[in-house]
């Protein structure tokens, strides 16, 4: 990622994760890592949301 588009990315990473805290939202490492991976096209939408719903399940990644 070029440096331009990687300030883009941080400063939206920083916003959302601040508008999330801000609703009562903790963020993690993992939350942050996990929404990279889909902006990146390292994963799918579709993986994304079945990520996410593992993890509000309390499923451990490989269960």
């Amino acid at each position: 990622m070029s440096e331009k588009p990687k300030n883009k990315y941080e400063k939206a990473m920083r916003n959302a994760k601040a508008s999330m805290e801000l609703s009562g939202f903790h963020i993690t490492e993992k939350h942050e890592e996990l929404v990279g991976k889909v902006l990146n096209g390292e994963i799918t939408e579709e993986q994304f949301h079945e990520k996410v719903m593992k993890f509000v399940k309390g499923v451990k990644e490989g269960d």
